[in-house]
């Protein structure tokens, strides 16, 4: 098992750990409270995200998903009914988290997951205060219809909508292409340069790297103009 350490900050530490089952990343916050931390999209993995809670020392205090596919949401029941957490998810994608096992069998994926009980997040909701941190939904649809970004600090989480390379379109029921672009033009706009993005797969990047490298998410904002057909 590997865990490794994405940014050290004043408000804590950040530990990505990549999910086996399906390749994804589940992310361990470190609140202000010695011993707590928040779980962002902990995936099919639960057992392996236990084992890495029992290295770091850490108690989940509360699970945020950015949005309700398997490999972000999968094991949230069980960190729930076993440590007693909240459950935090917008309430747009209550039917894709609804969806997963019919997902998992078409992907052919032998396992299956239980609903957790989820607080539901909207629009609206503000800032919330757990463990001492400032935690803030953006609603970003366009992978799903309650795709958010989970800003703690400098650090971002985009889940499915913006990664380091790459563009987060998958041909899933519920995505939306002009819907996700306008989203991600909402982060670009929005944060700094030197915010931490910490997508659901891959690599992290701050964003002002993204915006100079990443160049299929260029092409996919700025698609190319159509030529007008020539007249015979």
């Amino acid at each position: 098992m590997s865990i490794a350490v994405a940014v050290a900050g004043s408000a804590g530490r950040v530990w990505t750990l990549a999910n086996g089952v399906f390749p994804s990343n589940c992310y361990l916050h470190a609140t202000d409270v010695p011993g707590e931390c928040i779980l962002v999209d902990p995936g099919l993995d639960a057992e392996r995200i236990e084992q890495a809670l029992s290295a770091l020392a850490l108690t989940p205090r509360a699970v945020v998903c950015t949005h309700g596919h398997f490999d972000h949401a999968g094991s949230a029941a069980h960190f729930q009914e076993r440590h007693g957490c909240p459950v935090y998810l917008h309430e747009r994608d209550l039917r894709t988290l609804g969806a997963s096992n019919f997902l998992l069998m078409a992907f052919r994926i032998p396992a299956r997951v239980r609903q957790p009980r989820p607080e539901r997040v909207d629009d609206g909701t503000p800032a919330l205060d757990i463990g001492g941190l400032a935690v803030r939904w953006h609603p970003v649809p366009g992978h799903t219809p309650g795709s958010c970004a989970i800003e703690i600090g400098k650090a971002l989480f985009t889940g499915d909508t913006l990664y380091a390379r790459g563009v987060g379109l998958a041909g899933l029921p519920g995505e939306d292409a002009t819907q996700l672009r306008r989203s991600v033009r909402s982060i670009l706009d929005g944060f700094d340069d030197d915010t931490l993005i910490l997508p659901g797969h891959g690599e992290s990047a701050t964003l002002g790297w993204i915006r100079d490298h990443n160049d299929a998410l260029r092409g996919f904002l700025e698609p190319a103009p159509c030529t007008p057909a020539s007249s015979s």
